[in-house]
């Protein structure tokens, strides 16, 4: 496959969105895990953590937006956990280098949203993209990070390196929606035509940090200054605009 990767990249974002629709008391249950139970017992906030200082500028934008309210993003619960698993099978190197290469780029995302995220060790859960998804009620899929082919996941044809995005459900009769899962799906046959996916500023790197984007909620947008355009033409980092969008996402209420 011609891949020219060291001039250019491309990411695809896939918005898996899924509304619970089993009506008002389980939606407010206990059964919506920590924050359902603060709910029914009528405790207070609890953030796990708090967003970072920025420096305002640049561009950014949401992948999806709170019904009827476009200045409110839909957003991760910061009183709650984000629990992921890796599946290494399709990495370029072997599993414990690739679980510090994926828990070195969350941490960055964590830095600056503020979200806690807690690694919950290896899976064989493969991802799906195309399948209808609702949560089961009480019990939601860790994030799944993973490696795959174009002929697994689809969405990783015509030089997408990446793909990630978040599964939202509604927490209470309002509307109002949060994320509860996603997942991260990052090419074999791209990376394996980088050198030293590991390194501090490599292009590896830059690929899953622009997917974890997508994960907590960022869309792509149109300037080539920040991570979050859709075509990367050598960006490694974050940049102004990508940074005021994560503080924002981490700004989300406690459902």
């Amino acid at each position: 496959m011609d891949r020219p990767l060291s001039e250019r990249w491309r990411s695809g974002a896939a918005l898996l969105v899924s509304l619970l629709v089993l009506g008002a008391i389980i939606l407010w249950a206990p059964a919506d895990g920590p924050a359902g139970l603060r709910r029914v017992l009528g405790i207070g906030e609890d953030r796990l953590g708090d967003p970072a200082d920025v420096p305002p500028g640049g561009t950014y934008a949401f992948l999806e937006h709170q019904p009827g309210d476009l200045g409110a993003p839909v957003a991760w619960d910061p009183c709650d956990e984000i629990h992921y698993e890796i599946n290494p099978d399709g990495a370029p190197d072997d599993a414990d280098d690739t679980e510090e290469f994926v828990a070195d780029a969350i941490e960055v995302v964590a830095h600056y949203t503020g979200l806690e995220f807690v690694y919950d060790g290896r899976t064989d859960r493969r991802p799906q993209w195309d399948r209808t998804f609702v949560p089961s009620i009480g019990r939601h899929e860790p994030v799944l990070i993973s490696w795959a082919t174009e002929d697994e996941v689809p969405q990783l044809d015509d030089d997408v390196a990446g793909v990630g995005g978040a599964v939202a459900v509604e927490v209470d009769p309002g509307g109002w929606l949060r994320y509860v899962t996603g997942g991260v799906t990052l090419d074999s046959e791209a990376f394996e035509e980088m050198d030293n996916i590991l390194g501090e500023d490599d292009e590896g790197r830059a690929i899953l940090l622009h997917e974890l984007g997508h994960l907590v909620g960022l869309d792509h947008v149109d300037s080539p200054d920040e991570l979050m355009f859709a075509d990367n033409i050598g960006k490694r980092e974050f940049g102004t605009g990508d940074l005021n969008g994560l503080v924002r996402l981490g700004e989300g209420r406690c459902a």
